[in-house]
């Protein structure tokens, strides 16, 4: 029991940072390699936020407030320059994990390539027993408020203006324009939305670890997109599964085989779907899209 929940909360961390990715995916079509590195600058900003005093609250709030201006910043220079040149996809692949080196190299300097103590005052602190099992509070915290965003995140899509101008953008840009839908707004919704998501991912990650530094998310980005790949590439629901699955093979295959092996299980997982259904979980032969 307590290792499911333990994989449930390291996979709703991973759920997150698939719906990033696929949110990019959907609406653009192209994978970018900024992710982990705006995973990591949004932790950095709710550290120093915490760092000042501010609640725990603020500090995630700051955090992903910092996220979500990066991931905008991005696509509203670098990434707008490519669309406007009608660049093809291999081009802001190429581009984003060019920012992606910067933007890890602006971290390693300002902070000196240290790892810094993440601290958890203000979080869940110790066990709870639920059903007969001893669960610390802080997993449990975090896979409730995981849930609570994607729940969050699935309603956005579906019953407000911008969720569905998303979907029709994800669809056809000039069928949306015909609508009266910016995509260029969208286009900064997405990002806005990937890098909120991305900075909670961060700051759970970093509070479990009780630390943070300039390459905190260079793992994680092999991750999401192991994620997306067996979610199904641009589903939601598949992220959101394929997180929550991925999670669960991490914890029991260090519990009961190995932590060294649990650091391949994302490889594994990539190579097992690419072989038996490059599709993905819910995917189908040409995946769909947001």
């Amino acid at each position: 029991m307590q290792q499911t929940i333990n994989g449930l909360a390291s996979g709703s961390i991973y759920a997150l940072l698939g719906l990033g990715v696929t949110l990019i995916w959907g609406v653009l079509h192209v994978l970018t390699f900024t992710h982990a590195q705006v995973l990591t600058w949004g932790a950095f900003g709710s550290l120093i936020a915490i760092n000042r005093g501010y609640p725990v609250p603020v500090a995630i709030l700051v955090g992903m407030a910092v996220a979500a201006g990066l991931s905008v910043l991005i696509d509203s220079t670098v990434l707008e320059m490519l669309r406007r040149r009608g660049a093809s996809e291999y081009a802001f692949v190429v581009a984003t994990i060019g920012l992606a080196f910067m933007l890890e190299s602006i971290l390693r300097n300002r902070t000196r390539a240290r790892v810094e103590p993440y601290s958890r005052d203000g979080f869940p602190r110790g066990p709870i027993e639920l059903l007969g099992q001893n669960v610390p509070k802080l997993q449990l915290a975090v896979l409730a408020t995981s849930l609570i965003a994607m729940a969050g995140l699935a309603i956005w899509l579906n019953h407000t203006r911008a969720g569905r101008g998303m979907k029709a953008v994800a669809y056809s840009p000039e069928t949306a324009t015909l609508l009266g839908i910016n995509p260029r707004f969208i286009y900064a919704v997405a990002y806005t939305v990937s890098g909120m998501l991305a900075a909670l991912a961060g700051v759970f990650v970093a509070v479990s670890t009780a630390s943070v530094s300039y390459s905190s998310g260079d793992r994680l980005l092999l991750t999401a997109f192991a994620v997306i790949i067996l979610g199904g590439m641009g589903s939601v629901p598949g992220a959101v599964v394929g997180g929550l699955i991925l999670g669960v093979i991490e914890v029991y295959a260090t519990v009961h085989v190995s932590s060294k092996f649990s650091e391949v299980v994302a490889y594994l997982v990539i190579l097992v779907v690419l072989l038996v259904r490059p599709s993905g979980l819910f995917g189908a032969k040409e995946a769909t899209r947001v």
